[in-house]
């Protein structure tokens, strides 16, 4: 929910604020005695024993950032020794006299953890970019974020979603006196690249490791990795195993497909889907030899006919089928200007390209919406 001030000035009432090991010093004690230790200190902004984090909130509560102080997330590292510090900060936050917060909880990162560099890498970066969108989602312009705690890829990550949505980041430098406000980078996302990559983005977005023969297995989706957009291969790491080349989402490649699909909610962009002109009993094309297809399509019919009733419909074309199941299921994906569907139930799985009457990416992204939740 966004909220706005006289003039169209947006509220700010919620901090998202990443959580280091300032305080570790301090862990041999439990989280409460932690909190009564720092109650006790005084000069939040300039005495080092509160921490980084205290430090920099309290400098960024100084400069009355916010209109009121209701929401206050606690990003935290998978381990013991963060989610004290969190617990720790909640208690101190939820106390205190002056800086006080309505609403505060800790948020512990799965896998954001650097004694397990692979998982850290592949999985809790990634996590740690969901949660911030998770919460942007809640929130939208009416938060900032505190990116001084945490690992320096923890920090360079939330720094890099808080300036692909345009909204504020601080940072407090270790040598400085108080937080600063990082001005905004001369970038912008390039949503309609986002648009053209859709399917393999948010497909390697849905796995952590996939394998590019089992991307065109289950995706229907055969990927020249050499012929992808340099700014795409960006996005991608790509590794060379026993089984051939594993595909992950980076962490910065999560960031942009969070923000993107943020951002398309907030851009002005006419998405208005025309009628086909294309009779109902017309728009399925399938190829009279693929017996088990035509056995799937007879026995789903129901399924078909829905699907076939979605007005911007123009065709749906059967390109084949296979016996594998393992859950009913129907998938639908942009994959540059095609839409790829497929439906799997008992009788096996189905694969199917849709095209409708969208004009441009943002209609193509707004026809898979209506698709799936139409269908699901």
């Amino acid at each position: 929910m966004h909220f706005e001030g006289r003039q169209g000035e947006t509220i700010i009432n919620t901090i998202i604020c990443t959580v280091g090991a300032s305080l570790r010093k301090l862990c041999n004690m439990t989280s409460s005695g932690i909190t009564d230790r720092l109650l006790n200190l005084n000069d939040p902004i300039g005495n080092r024993e509160f921490g980084a984090e205290i430090n920099s909130l309290a400098s960024i509560l100084s400069q009355s950032v916010l209109s009121s102080r209701d929401y206050l997330y606690f990003l935290t590292s998978d381990t013991e020794e963060g989610k004290k510090i969190g617990d720790a900060l909640k208690l101190f936050f939820d106390c205190s006299k002056d800086m006080s917060f309505k609403n505060v909880s800790v948020n512990a990162i799965s896998d954001l953890d650097d004694s397990r560099p692979d998982d850290f890498q592949n999985k809790g970066l990634r996590n740690l970019v969901k949660r911030i969108a998770e919460i942007y989602k809640h929130h939208m312009d009416n938060l900032l974020i505190n990116a001084t705690g945490g690992y320096k890829a923890q920090i360079a990550l939330s720094l890099a979603f808080g300036m692909g949505v345009k909204i504020p980041v601080y940072y407090r430098f270790e040598t400085f006196d108080g937080v600063i406000k990082l001005p905004p980078m001369p970038l912008s996302l390039d949503v309609e690249l986002w648009l053209e990559n859709k399917g393999l983005l948010d497909t390697l977005e849905m796995n952590s490791v996939i394998n590019e023969k089992d991307l065109e297995r289950e995706y229907d989706y055969r990927i020249n990795f050499s012929s992808l957009p340099a700014e795409i291969k960006l996005l991608i790491d790509r590794e060379q195993d026993s089984v051939g080349h594993m595909l992950s989402l980076s962490p910065m490649g999560e960031v942009f497909v969070q923000a993107c699909r943020l951002s398309l909610g907030k851009l002005d962009v006419e998405a208005s889907l025309k009628d086909s002109s294309v009779p109902i009993e017309n728009r399925l094309k399938k190829s009279s030899k693929e017996a088990h297809s035509n056995k799937m399509i007879s026995d789903n019919q129901s399924f078909i006919d829905k699907l076939l009733s979605i007005p911007f419909i123009e065709e749906v074309l059967v390109r084949g089928s296979s016996q594998k199941f393992d859950r009913n299921e129907f998938v639908c994906k942009q994959f540059g200007e095609i839409i790829k569907a497929r439906y799997s139930t008992r009788g096996g799985t189905l694969y199917m390209e849709i095209r409708t009457t969208a004009r441009n990416p943002y209609e193509l992204e707004k026809a898979v919406e209506v698709i799936n939740r139409y269908l699901l």
